[in-house]
């Protein structure tokens, strides 16, 4: 009995772990809203994007010859699954929380990135 309260005590409370999860995935694409310049129609296409912008990579190596449509559907699919994944993964144990919120937080940043450019291109 001992040996199970402990072993909980060592999982991270799930209020904490998705508010952090879903802030490190989505925060790095802030720049959508913060960014200087008008709010054209294709400024508001990308915001309706952002659910699905975690998949961004993805969608440029696999689904681009697909319609447009079937690509966000895929892009918030795995989206979806990939941060369904990483809750789970950093609910498990307070060290692995601690590895995964930074390693989203830099995976969503460089994809970021790479949407700023395709934004701006």
């Amino acid at each position: 009995m001992l040996k199970r309260a402990t072993s909980r005590a060592k999982r991270p409370s799930l209020k904490v772990v998705i508010p952090v999860i879903l802030f490190c995935t989505y925060y790095p694409y802030s720049w959508l809203i913060l960014n200087d310049g008008s709010w054209t129609d294709y400024r508001w296409a990308w915001i309706k994007m952002w659910p699905g912008l975690p998949a961004l990579a993805p969608r440029a190596l696999f689904f681009h010859h697909v319609s447009d449509g079937l690509a966000f559907s895929g892009m918030l699919l795995i989206s979806l699954v990939l941060v369904s994944l990483m809750i789970y993964l950093a609910s498990l144990r307070r060290w692995l929380f601690g590895v995964i919120a930074p390693l989203v937080f830099i995976l969503s940043a460089l994809n970021s990135m790479l949407a700023y450019a395709l934004y701006r291109a």
